[in-house]
């Protein structure tokens, strides 16, 4: 009898320890992931905000907002890419971050998984450069989804709400705003991944709609960036980006 009650007590016991100790496992992932989460997403944002639009007097698809939809839910595969200056998405290492750059944003599944970008300057291209060539950079393997809209520009609200679009068609401008909603993995496999959406409005939109000429010796254009060539970066791209990192779990 005392050894039955013996075995009774070990096997509760033990029972307790592993339902404890899995908590604490899913908490830490739970942790992992919403930090993985907001360094992608503060990464996007800044990346949005500092999207760059032209003042050439007319409305240039080089310059454009570009979109392609895979899917909606948690198994969205979207992408997005657009022109922006800055080191959001591309890193301090970057030669080419202070002039105009375009960025492909994509849930990668044939590589390193997860999200993942590549960038390339617009200007100063060799002739047979060719943008699918560049290596990709992952910025969180723990995405396992992306789904954006974009707020449609002819109408941007419906019945007193915003008027968001699976579809962007409009290759040679930039749109109002955009929802972006990451699906990150789960702290258990067979939950539901982990939700988490912003949206962001972009500076540019107005710009691109209504491009202003620029005119000679004057500096008009409100709000328009300053651009500072740098020597760093190679005419093709000069390889990967450097992105900064989230914490590996």
């Amino acid at each position: 009898m005392a050894i039955m009650i013996l075995s009774v007590m070990m096997l509760l016991s033990f029972i307790c320890f592993d339902a404890v100790v899995q908590s604490w496992n899913a908490g830490i992932e739970m942790s992992d992931s919403m930090a993985q989460a907001d360094h992608v997403m503060e990464q996007l944002v800044s990346g949005l905000r500092s999207a760059y639009y032209p003042d050439a007097g007319m409305q240039v698809d080089k310059y454009g907002f570009q979109f392609s939809d895979g899917g909606e839910g948690a198994e969205a595969r979207d992408g997005i890419s657009w022109v922006k200056i800055g080191r959001a998405l591309v890193g301090e290492e970057c030669g080419f971050a202070d002039s105009p750059h375009r960025v492909n944003v994509f849930v990668d599944e044939d590589g390193q998984g997860g999200l993942s970008v590549s960038a390339w300057r617009v200007d100063l291209q060799l002739d047979d450069f060719e943008p699918s060539e560049i290596k990709p950079v992952s910025l969180s393997p723990r995405v396992l989804g992306l789904n954006c809209r974009m707020l449609d520009k002819d109408q941007p609200m419906k019945n007193d709400e915003p008027n968001w679009q699976d579809e962007w068609s409009f290759s040679n401008s930039i749109p109002k705003a955009v929802e972006i909603t990451l699906y990150m993995e789960p702290p258990k496999k067979k939950d539901d991944p982990l939700e988490v959406k912003r949206i962001v409005e972009i500076p540019m939109f107005d710009l691109s709609q209504n491009p202003r000429k620029k005119e000679s010796g004057t500096n008009t254009g409100k709000g328009r960036s300053t651009i500072r060539r740098t020597s760093g970066g190679t005419a093709g791209g000069g390889g990967a980006p450097q992105v900064p990192q989230a914490p590996a779990p």
